[in-house]
C-alpha cells in the first residue's frame, strides 16, 4: 500500500470526520438573538404568572425592577 496509500486513506476518513475533527460552531447570531429573547420571554412570564397567582405586592423590589427592565419601561 506504501505512503500514497496511507495518505489516500487519511484523507478519506479526514473528510468523512470533518465536522468532528473540526468542531465548528454553527450557531448564528440570530440563533443568539433568539435563544436570549426566548430566556427573557420565559422569565416574564415565570414574573406575571407569580402576580396572576400571588398578586403584584409578592413580588421583591429586585423582581419589580426586572420586570420594568423586561417590559422595556426601563
Amino acid at each position: 500500500m506504501g505512503l500514497f496509500g496511507i495518505l489516500i486513506v487519511a484523507s478519506i476518513l479526514t473528510y468523512i470526520f470533518r465536522d468532528r475533527l473540526f468542531s465548528r460552531n454553527l450557531e448564528t447570531k440570530d440563533d443568539k438573538y433568539n435563544a436570549a429573547r426566548k430566556e427573557r420571554m420565559e422569565e416574564m412570564d415565570r414574573l406575571l404568572d407569580k402576580i396572576n397567582s400571588r398578586g403584584i405586592d409578592s413580588l421583591t423590589p429586585g423582581e419589580k425592577r426586572r420586570l420594568d427592565e423586561l417590559s422595556g419601561k426601563k
